[in-house]
């Protein structure tokens, strides 16, 4: 009758004929019977089944702690026993798993692993491993979706929290797909269907950490560090996703746009109401100024959320709402640089053009929305186009004739240096800084000949001209001046047309 034994030697276990001098079938070493006794090398499967039995009625029970030892048991009496051994290490998670100190994904991994080690020292056939093994990754499997998929409260209450835990968690379990490819069996099917459904859970945790959340009046993003971070992990669990199934494609995955959608149709609403309502549109000027700039203050928050959407959402730009991001944030942009032409109640022109370095940063977006949105649709180049002739209407309409009044009376004016003189010198700084857009230092796009953008260079080179005219090219002055040092860039950059 034979019996099963464990070699010294080589670890395996082995059914062999029961005899005073043994001799192992796998590494071809002897052992004498008594040492093996000694050793405590010859299971007891009659021992091995009964305290099998009793854990696995504690575990179905719940009860982890008393399953855990029984189990303990089981591995006392064989330690090639590849169940007690997960069932060990399983009980251990579940009994620790809501501890902040406890890392679940480091355990799980180590679990299989160690299982798969003792496994592969068994004398079960290739049939019985499988199974098990595809057992243990369907439970890994809840475990990992479990804890990375139901942390909604987390993600709307503490979104800090929950890249923090995220980025560890995936981290962790990224040492799952680093086990041995024969020592997981990652050939057969079933084993690559269950790493598969764990690695496409990775990479949806991925799109959903990285996303901007809009909490309050605040918007929250990942830091430089925690996109870095969570973009690496998202390449390498796509990369294995694909090795694991060809058809998995990083294109069905996104971020949820929801927030950012209700938030950039609020807007558009918003302006398109004030639209309709203001009696002053078809002159190009604004009636209630103050309803316009709270328009515009949410505006700036909607394309915040927008650009971070576009930029730091890790989503290719050929999905549907992604690209259409790009538009609508391509709507925001042409509203926040167009000037608003506002005459007061004394019938005076005030020009209300926003702060240079906001202009500036809007200019960057709109070259960037631009390029991008231009390979998704050449016909973004006309909005463009659009764009400049709309800004040329309302220069050429309200600011052009008081330039060319300066023009006129610039001398009279360096003379008398009253309250005219300064009036005179800020038309000419928010007459330059209007058409800053048109200029290829700030907004470096072009789709043909534009005649209006055109049109407009020569103004803001007039503006500026005049102004250092009417400063009388006191550049160390600007220079110090915090409200017109920018006359300076702007003048630059003027010149920078007129080389090329």
């Amino acid at each position: 009758m034979k019996i099963s034994v464990i070699c010294p030697c080589c670890d395996k276990t082995v059914a062999v004929e029961r005899t005073a001098k043994i001799t192992c079938p796998e590494c071809g070493n002897t052992c004498g019977f008594a040492e093996l006794q000694k050793k405590h090398a010859i299971v007891d499967t009659r021992a091995e089944a009964k305290e099998l039995l009793t854990a696995r009625e504690y575990f179905k029970n719940a009860e982890f702690t008393a399953a855990q030892k029984h189990f303990e048991n089981v591995r006392a009496i064989n330690k090639n026993s590849y169940s007690a051994q997960y069932f060990v290490s399983l009980c251990d998670i579940y009994l620790h798993e809501t501890e902040d100190d406890f890392d679940v994904m480091k355990n799980i991994v180590e679990m299989l692993r160690s299982s798969l080690i003792v496994m592969s020292r068994s004398d079960a056939d290739v049939a019985d491993k499988l199974k098990f093994l595809t057992a243990m990754l369907s439970e890994i499997k809840i475990i990992v979706t479990q804890r990375l998929c139901t942390r909604d409260d987390l993600f709307e209450n503490e979104i800090d929290t929950f890249r923090k835990l995220s980025i560890s968690d995936l981290s962790s379990l990224l040492e799952l797909f680093k086990i041995d490819r024969e020592l997981i069996m990652s050939y057969s099917p079933e084993v690559k269907a269950a790493l598969y459904n764990i690695s496409e859970c990775a990479v949806k945790v991925c799109y959903k950490a990285v996303q901007t959340v809009a909490v309050g009046e605040e918007l929250l993003s990942p830091s430089d560090e925690e996109y870095k971070k969570l973009l690496s992990l998202c390449n390498e669990y796509c990369f294995l996703s694909h090795e694991l199934n060809e058809q998995f494609d990083a294109m069905n995955y996104s971020p949820d746009f929801t927030q950012n959608n209700m938030l950039n149709d609020k807007v558009l609403s918003r302006f398109a109401k004030f639209d309709e309502s203001n009696a002053n549109a078809k002159k190009n000027t604004i009636g209630d100024i103050n309803e316009y700039n709270n328009i515009l203050a949410e505006c700036e928050k909607a394309l915040k959320f927008t650009y971070l959407s576009c930029y730091r959402s890790m989503c290719s730009k050929q999905v549907e709402q992604h690209s259409q991001l790009f538009f609508t944030g391509l709507q925001m942009l042409y509203r926040l640089l167009l000037p608003r032409i506002v005459i007061n109640d004394k019938k005076q022109l005030e020009i209300h053009a926003g702060k240079f370095v906001d202009m500036v940063d809007h200019c960057d977006m709109l070259t960037r929305f631009i390029v991008d949105s231009y390979e998704l649709d050449d016909a973004v180049g006309e909005s463009l186009h659009e764009f400049y002739d709309k800004l040329y209407e309302i220069i050429d309409m309200y600011i052009t004739p008081e330039l060319d009044k300066i023009g006129k009376s610039m001398n009279k004016i360096k003379e008398t240096r009253d309250n005219e003189y300064f009036i005179y010198q800020k038309l000419l700084f928010d007459g330059a800084c209007c058409c800053v857009p048109a200029l290829k230092k700030y907004v470096d796009f072009s789709d043909g000949r534009d005649k209006s953008r055109e049109k407009l260079v020569r103004i803001c080179k007039e503006a500026t001209e005049d102004f250092l005219v009417l400063s009388d090219f006191k550049v160390e002055e600007l220079e110090q001046s915090n409200f017109y040092r920018p006359i300076l860039q702007i003048s630059s950059a003027v010149l920078d047309e007129e080389d090329e």
